[in-house]
Order: C-alpha cells, then structure tokens, then sequence
C-alpha cells in the first residue's frame, strides 16, 4: 500500500506494489469482448507481450446511464496449456498497473506464467483511464495530499464534476467486476497484495459468487480504514528499522557501520543529523514533557507550543502546515538519506544496497547517489498521490482525535520517538482536515465464498503491520499463514514455501501451511 511516509524528505512512497489475480475454473472459452493492442505510450516496458484495450464504465455506478469514464486493462498471454486468467491490481492505492505483469515476468513461479493469461486493470483517477484532473489555472497539479480541501475540490470538479466523490475503494472493485463481465468471465480468483487486499476484501463482500479462489498478501486491517492504518505504519516501521540495524550489524566485516545495532543506529542518525533530518533521527523514546522543550524546535511546532495547545480551534492552519511537513509526501529538504531508509523497511532486497549507500554517505557526505536511487524506486505520478489522498480522505471511517497533537508535541519537543509522534499526528486527522468522508465503507465479509481465503502476513511488515493479516482473516473466514521477517509482499519473492502454497491453493482451494520463512536474500 502506499506509504504515509515513515520520515518527510521523500517522494511519495508506493508502499506497495500489489498482487491481484483472476483465475476462470477451466480453459476460458473466446466471447466478445474488448479489442486487445498497443498500450499507451509509457505505459508498459517492451518485450514482454503486454497488450491493452479501453473499457468504458459508469463514472457513478449509482446513476448507470449516466456519464461514462474509461479504464484500460493490459494482459499478456498464457505460454503454454492455459488453465485461466489472473487478474491484477497495483494497489496503492494510487500506483498505476498496466506493467504489473510484465515487470514480475522473472519473479513468478513458471506454472502461472505459463498456464495463465495474467489481466491487470487500471484504477479510475489515474492516467491511462480517465484520469482525475485537479490542475490548477497556472497548469500546475494540486495535490490532494495537502493545501486548501475546498479549493482542490473545486479544481476537480471545474474538470469533471462529480468524478472526484466517486474515487473509492467502491467504485474501483465494480469497475474490475465490469471488466470481468467485459470479457466474459463468470467467475474471477484474486491475488493481492497490501491495499490491493482491501480491493479484494471490499471485491468478496460485494460480489461473492464471482469469486473462485482469493489470496491475499500483506493484509490491511479492515477495522482501521484509514487513519489508524497509517498510524500504525509508523509504529511497525520502527520495529523493522530495529531489523535493519541489527541485520547490518550482523555483516559489519563488510559494511563498517558498527558491531551493533546501536552503534549503525548512531551513524545513521549522524548522517541524517548531517542532511538535516533534525529531529525525525530520534528514535528512542524518553519521557516526553512540554518542560523539556529545546530551543531547535521547528517551526510552526515551537509556535504552536509557545502558544499553547488550545484543542485546535485557533491553531487548525499552523497544525495542518505542520502535518504536511511531518507525514506528507514530496518533500525533499531532508535529505535522501530518510527516503532511502523508509524504502529500505518495507523491501528486505534493498537492505545490502542502502547498506552500501549509507556507508558511501559516511564517507564521502557528497557520495549519495545510491541513497537517491533508492529513495525514488517507489515514485508515484502525479494522479497516483491525488487518487491516494481521494480514496483515503473520502472513505475514511476513523474520526480524527484533536487531543493527541498535545502528546504529539510534547514527544517532539522532549526528543522523544518520531514514529510516537507521527503516528499521533496521523491519528489528529489533519491529514484529511476539512475533507469529510463522501460514503461508508463496504462492511468485510466472508459469507458466501465458496472457498476460504488464503491470507499471507509477515510478521514485522513495515507497511500494513501483522495485526491487519489475523484481522482480514477473520473477516473473511480465511487460512492466515504466518511468515518470518517482515517483507512487504511474501508471493514471488523466491519463497519456495509460500510460491508453493499459494499456487497449491489457486490449483485445488487448499491451504497446505499455517507459518513459513522469510524469503532468502538475493544472491550478492
């Protein structure tokens, strides 16, 4: 899932590259349906067969004769003896999909490359469907992530009216369903992973006797949609980034940021410190008090406690600043250091190349290359971070709690724990501020599946923490199957246990484990 980011100082972070997955019982018979070809432009690498073709659906699924949008589907063609379709979903939610398929072609188990046409769809909002349009009069983009809510509302709709309210969760799962009847398909199986397990949740509640089979990977809560979800991120993010350090530690002969996990946390936070982190280096968690306030508090912050904390009447624009700064996307004054390390918590694969990164930083404070490349891996258009903000803010289903911004600050000031801070500050709901939910979430339920899902957590996830895979798994009666370590996204990661036991299920509806290992390193 997308990441309300662990550190400011970085591009929007995809959290997460979603899994999604439609498998006909059967060899699919040929029915009319949509016209396959080139995709657009830029949308999908060379060589991998990736076709598309535009489907239209009704922007407002409660008016069906009413305005029509587009979305485009990709596919690339089973290589062998085809068993069914696979559909996919990027997540997000906000990351485009079209190349789903084509950029995992090395990665998935050769059985469902080959006997599987694989489908992705893109999402309405984004570009390449009809994307949600929220530019402003000088031809600049507003994002929905920040800013006045009322004057980007008015920038969407000046657009396409009524598009913006339609941006859900929703909305999305029935424009997959019109692309399944599209093609013909009576049933669909599904596999995703981080906010696409949500799509797929809202997808089985809606449309239950469309589903055949349902593997879900890195699991969002379904009881903490959506401001809890992301205070929790930061928390889980500061268990994995303890992961990181110890797992650096471990190869210190090679790396030569310290023997322990404290003395690669101490050169970490000198070279955040030296990129101008400040106070988002603090992770520990002393006693926090107002009394302590240091000097070097950031503005508005050291304003707002000056003044004091008036339960957020008059200070609502000095708080709502301040939150962008926190936890908002596209800031870069950090340094690439922070972005770096949030990538680095939730892609176990980065660990040995941000390792090497933040030992070129360390010495050579100009060497940071590495660091950026790695702080951009997971970038998002434009249209990604508005469709994000608009799902997010517009069907979020958790109020906002004004009186956590006073423990907020206090920890800030006292130098206490930043992922303490931030996720109090998530849980404020600054971050949607003035922008009220437009519709109540799909109630989660598993009745009448006609077979239990098959649901993938890893322990320490930094993005969708473990306590969202027991929490899915219940609400849709699945099996929860249990993985070390916390990579975010278990299938097609060269985990021979999970490979297998998911494709196991997808071919018979069993689930053969309940716990397995993490995925082994790439080989250096």
């Amino acid at each position: 899932m997308m990441k309300v980011r662990l550190f400011s100082g970085a591009a929007a972070a995809m959290a997460a590259c979603l899994l999604g997955g439609s498998i006909m019982s059967g060899p699919a018979a040929a029915a009319p349906g949509p016209s396959f070809g080139d995709c657009p432009a830029g949308s999908v690498a060379a060589g991998h067969g990736v076709r598309c073709a535009v489907v239209e659906v009704p922007m407002n699924y409660a008016e069906p004769d009413g305005p029509k949008i587009q979305v485009t589907v990709s596919r690339i063609a089973a290589t062998g003896g085809r068993r069914g379709v696979v559909f996919a979903n990027p997540g997000g939610p906000g990351a485009d999909g079209l190349d789903f398929w084509g950029q995992r072609t090395d990665v998935f188990p050769a059985e469902l490359i080959t006997h599987y046409d694989r489908i992705a769809v893109q999402p309405r909002g984004l570009r390449w469907a009809t994307p949600l349009d929220c530019a402003t009069g000088d031809g600049g983009q507003v994002s929905l992530g920040g800013g006045d809510r009322n004057a980007i509302k008015k920038a969407c709709d000046a657009a396409l009216p009524g598009y913006l309210d339609t941006i859900t969760t929703e909305n999305t799962a029935r424009d997959m369903d019109a692309v399944r009847a599209a093609l013909g398909l009576a049933r669909i199986s599904y596999l995703g992973t981080s906010y696409g397990t949500y799509l797929g949740a809202v997808y089985a509640s809606l449309f239950p006797d469309r589903v055949e089979r349902m593997v879900l990977d890195s699991n969002v809560n379904p009881d903490w949609v959506w401001t809890e979800e992301f205070a929790q991120q930061q928390i889980a993010g500061k268990q994995r980034l303890d992961d990181l350090f110890t797992w650096i530690a471990e190869h210190s002969s090679e790396y030569h940021l310290g023997d322990t996990a404290l003395q690669v946390y101490q050169n970490w936070v000198r070279l955040a410190v030296d990129q101008g982190g400040g106070w988002y280096a603090n992770l520990t968690p002393p006693p926090a008090s107002l009394a302590d306030l240091p000097g070097s508090l950031p503005e508005p912050l050291a304003e707002i406690a000056r003044d004091g904390y008036n339960g957020g009447l008059e200070q609502t624009g000095k708080l709502q600043n301040l939150l962008r700064t926190l936890i908002s996307r596209g800031a870069t004054t950090q340094g690439p250091l922070l972005g770096a390390t949030s990538v680095a918590t939730y892609t176990r694969t980065y660990w040995p190349t941000f390792a090497r990164a933040m030992a070129d930083a360390l010495a050579n404070p100009t060497n940071v290359q590495r660091l950026r490349t790695i702080e951009g891996a997971t970038a998002t258009d434009t249209t990604g971070r508005s469709v994000f903000a608009a799902i997010t803010c517009n069907e979020n289903a958790i109020p906002g709690r004004l009186d956590v911004i006073g423990s907020a600050i206090a920890t800030i000031a006292s130098g206490g724990n930043a992922m303490d801070a931030r996720a109090d500050l998530v849980r404020s709901g600054m971050a949607c501020g003035s922008w009220k939910p437009v519709t109540t979430p799909v109630a989660i339920s598993g009745a009448g599946l006609a077979t239990p899902p098959l649901v993938i957590q890893s322990k320490h996830d930094a993005l969708t923490k473990y306590e969202g895979g027991p929490a899915m798994s219940r609400a849709l009666n699945g099996s929860l199957v249990t993985v070390e370590g916390g990579d975010h996204g278990n299938f097609g990661r060269g985990n021979p246990a999970v490979d297998d036991a998911v494709m196991t299920y997808l071919r018979t509806g069993q689930v053969t484990i309940t716990h397995a290992a993490e995925a082994p390193l790439p080989v250096r």
